[in-house]
């Protein structure tokens, strides 16, 4: 990435896979949009990250969401997200990341005022710089 892009001082993976987010995290790092990466397991874990964020008086400048996790999917987690941190919205990208083949997702995000990017696991390099632009854009 060029540095005239403003990085985001903070990302956040969640993802119920662990090779995933290990990947995904390898994959920001080496395209260099992001040196802090937080990743849980779970969208309870991820409400309670943004939480515990704001308690520190930070908060991610991109947010990849997986849809399809036990518990509070990512569907949820997006509902969660606009309930209680939409004020914030306006400082993040948020980017539902899927391996799912349903065209409803791909609508449904489409269709979401709070997804910014529909994107297919796993990230790349390409995708990155691009959500890298975006987020500089936002900014």
């Amino acid at each position: 990435m060029t540095e005239l892009l403003k990085k985001p001082d903070l990302v956040l993976l969640i993802d119920d896979d662990d090779a995933v987010n290990m990947l995904n995290t390898i994959i920001l790092r080496k395209s260099g949009l992001a040196d802090n990466i937080v990743a849980v397991q779970s969208g309870e874990k991820g409400l309670e990250a943004l939480s515990e964020f704001l308690t520190e008086n930070k908060w991610p400048g991109i947010i990849f969401v997986d849809i399809n996790m036990p518990g509070i999917c990512g569907w949820e987690f997006i509902e969660r997200f606009k309930k209680d941190f939409v004020q914030f919205k306006e400082k993040c990208l948020i980017c539902v990341l899927s391996s799912s083949l349903d065209p409803r997702d791909r609508e449904n995000a489409k269709n979401s005022d709070m997804v910014d990017s529909y994107l297919s696991k796993p990230l790349s390099i390409d995708v990155v710089t691009s959500l890298g632009k975006k987020y500089s854009q936002l900014i």
